[in-house]
């Protein structure tokens, strides 16, 4: 009358530390598709059962390489401060900054000649004007000011960085 259950038999146990026991966490680790600590010790416990599984488990998986590098967490950039001059309402190109990019090759009749352009970048807009300068000099530097300002106005505020250009063009203009 009395149906018997039928047996089942006791999980095989393996001890944590051992080196098979590593190979058998991280291969589950790699079936499952990479799941963390739970999911593999639920998976591991239907057949086996490891001596402090938790545990070893949570140090196999940390050792891990493809998941070490996936869980780390990114580093953050520290942004620098916001220009002050840019927040204040203004003008275009009230307050701007110049630059020099690095040179091209212009064809001039049947020869190419070296020519850079002035990078002059408005702080308030973000808007950037482009200057044709045949050469490096200060004196192609100021002509190409004079053309700006002709077109734009005076500018109160000029960033530049430290070039000697920009330190002769100042000394001229002072």
């Amino acid at each position: 009358m009395f149906r018997s259950q039928p047996k089942t038999t006791p999980p095989i146990g393996f001890a944590g530390t051992h080196r098979f026991t590593e190979l058998l966490i991280l291969q589950t680790h790699i079936r499952l598709h990479h799941f963390g600590v739970r999911v593999v010790l639920s998976e591991l416990r239907t057949e086996f059962w490891i001596v402090r599984g938790p545990q070893n488990i949570k140090r196999v998986l940390q050792k891990y390489l493809p998941c070490k590098i996936l869980n780390t967490p990114r580093g953050q950039q520290i942004e620098a401060p916001f220009p002050t001059d840019s927040l204040r309402p203004s003008r275009q190109f009230a307050i701007k900054g110049v630059d020099f990019a690095d040179p091209l090759y212009v064809k001039v009749g049947r020869e190419m000649q070296k020519s850079y352009i002035a990078l002059l970048t408005c702080a308030t807009i973000r808007a950037v004007l482009l200057e044709l300068c045949t050469d490096m000099t200060t004196a192609k530097f100021l002509m190409a000011l004079q053309q700006f300002i002709f077109r734009r106005g005076l500018s109160h505020t000029v960033y530049s960085d430290n070039a000697k250009i920009f330190q002769t063009a100042n000394l001229e203009l002072t």
